[in-house]
């Protein structure tokens, strides 16, 4: 079996009512899908990360990574990963737009394979074997107080026993906002914190305090991502609380020195941007070693890159949680299936061969940018 083509549509779709967090507001959702085919008539789709200008990486995926792949055998998953992050490694591109490219090949490649194989990939992983993961609701956005707890409630009425909630807005607005959500779901749901880099390190430790005093399970990106002496600072005030982050990281090497120092207590890979899942099980194996939870990053994706998180899900070591969207996400409607719901926060995945995706491809091209299919 050989690569014969790398394609690449790019994606928007328009919200309805934009999405706010602490340092962002989402009018609409983009996406980067990748196809490889080969010369047996079987091909795999993934999708790489891209909150704004998701032309660039398909950009990268044409020019810089299809000539390494075209020709090759897609079983050579491992090889074909090494080969395309070689392209630009020593020249300093070890990170960004490079990195998300590679994710989405590497999520086709996966899919292919399972496809293949006849297999579903959370299988052909040959991991845990978990047929059932464990969710969370995500996210509840910035409102009032009330909304927020009047949502919150709801979500519990729907089954979920964890809940994310959006704060970094300050402490004086997002204190009352923890303490009014948990009144309402009380004290047997878990509640987890997302300050999306919202804070300096002095407000996240005066909220990291209010969260112990509220038994709350996280605090997530409490600070910038690569403000290492930010998170010492934070981690060293608040023990009473874990500190989850990692959806900015991309490889292993880079959370290398949050493991080290002990930094966090969650790590969350997102697999459309950390390498697909060959860079997202290796960063898990050194999470493994360091002793930290994974919970993998799904956020504003589309449904390829949620597909595949529940599959990573699935295989990795010290998975805890799974990021569950119920956040309505138009971007869903280019699947002829939904993917699996959650039920009592478990999600039961399917047995369909690769990821399970079932794609109406004339939906699919509704979302192109440019109107065009994959090319």
């Amino acid at each position: 079996m050989k690569i014969t083509a790398v394609q690449t549509m790019t994606l928007e779709a328009p919200l309805d009512k934009p999405w706010r967090i602490s340092t962002f507001t989402l009018a609409s959702l983009t996406a980067t899908a990748v196809r490889i085919v080969t010369d047996e008539g079987i091909h795999g789709t993934g999708e790489c990360i891209a909150r704004l200008g998701p032309g660039v990486a398909a950009a990268v995926v044409r020019e810089i990574l299809a000539p390494v792949l075209i020709g090759r055998d897609p079983q050579h998953v491992e090889g074909l990963w090494e080969d395309m992050y070689r392209t630009m490694r020593a020249r300093g591109h070890s990170r960004g737009f490079l990195m998300e490219a590679i994710s989405g090949v590497d999520i086709a490649l996966w899919d292919l394979l399972g496809k293949a194989a006849g297999r579903p990939t959370w299988q052909l992983l040959a991991g845990h074997g978990r047929r059932r993961i464990e969710v969370y609701a995500s996210s509840v956005l910035l409102d009032t107080p009330e909304v927020m707890a009047r949502e919150s409630r709801a979500l519990v009425e729907q089954g979920y026993r964890a809940i994310k909630l959006k704060v970094g807005q300050g402490i004086h607005a997002d204190i009352p906002r923890m303490e009014a959500v948990r009144a309402a779901v009380g004290p047997g749901i878990e509640i987890m914190l997302d300050a999306n880099a919202g804070y300096d390190p002095t407000s996240a430790i005066v909220v990291g305090r209010a969260a112990e005093r509220l038994g709350i399970y996280w605090l997530e990106e409490p600070v910038l991502a690569d403000d290492l002496p930010g998170y010492a600072r934070v981690r060293g005030a608040v023990k009473d609380i874990r500190i989850a982050a990692g959806e900015g990281e991309f490889t292993s090497a880079g959370f290398r020195p949050f493991f080290e120092q002990g930094l966090l207590d969650v790590a969350q890979p997102d697999i459309a941007r950390a390498g697909g899942f060959t860079g997202c099980r290796r960063i898990a194996a050194l999470a493994d070693a360091y002793n930290i939870a994974v919970c993998p990053h799904t956020g504003a994706s589309g449904p390829i890159c949620i597909a595949a998180s529940m599959h990573l899900s699935a295989a990795i070591p010290r998975f805890r949680y799974f990021e569950d969207m119920y956040i309505r996400n138009p971007l869903h409607d280019m699947l002829a299936h939904p993917l699996p719901a959650q039920r009592d926060s478990v999600i039961t995945l399917a047995d369909e061969p690769g990821l399970g995706l079932a794609l109406d491809e004339e939906k699919l091209r509704g979302f192109s940018r440019d109107g065009a299919p994959f090319s």
